[in-house]
């Protein structure tokens, strides 16, 4: 029943084009028409943010966070070579789409720009693609709602399990999806000083 009302929920956004609030600049209309996964996005993200508020007590945000697809390498690159400003934070557990393994980060969130990069190809039509956007999302909502941690991996612990939990929700679970097994979970989850 609840898996039937969520994917209702999603078709819904999916055919709503963008209601953000502030008028979208001429740059940013241009690459929603390049890119028509973007179409949907802020219905979509409100929905993720509604359902993150619902099941995981974090605070509701007042503005969703910018959505960018890029290149994997661009991806890598943000969260291997500091260019955010927390680089020590860890990020989603998928795999780009060349010959890199599954388990390298293929969605980043940017605290400074508040935006999520997400890989160019990306669609949000299947259940994995979209826990990857969840997973960013807790981000963005630790981020604009202030929430503070002991140490980057301890953030990334309710991104996991938000992200876990809505696999679930179709049947699927990271290690299926994302090769993810419970040792590497614990590893990126827990402070380790």
């Amino acid at each position: 029943m609840v898996r039937a009302l969520l994917w209702c929920a999603l078709a819904a956004c999916a055919v709503i084009t963008s209601i953000d609030a502030r008028p979208a600049r001429a740059d940013e209309i241009e690459r929603q028409q390049a890119e028509p996964a973007l179409l949907f996005a802020q219905p979509l993200l409100a929905a993720i943010e509604a359902w993150l508020v619902l099941h995981f007590d974090l605070p509701s945000v007042d503005h969703p966070p910018r959505i960018e697809l890029v290149p994997p390498s661009k991806i890598a690159a943000l969260r291997y070579q500091g260019l955010l400003s927390n680089p020590r934070s860890e990020n989603a557990p998928s795999g780009d789409a060349g010959a890199a393994s599954r388990s390298d980060v293929v969605a980043i969130y940017s605290d400074a720009t508040q935006t999520i990069y997400l890989p160019e190809g990306w669609t949000g039509t299947t259940a994995a693609e979209l826990s990857v956007l969840v997973h960013e999302m807790v981000h963005h909502v630790q981020n604009v709602g202030g929430l503070k941690y002991q140490c980057p991996q301890e953030r990334e612990k309710l991104a996991y399990m938000a992200q876990e939990r809505w696999l679930g929700l179709f049947g699927h679970n990271l290690e299926a999806d994302f090769e993810l097994d419970a040792f590497s979970l614990l590893v990126k989850t827990r402070c380790l000083y």
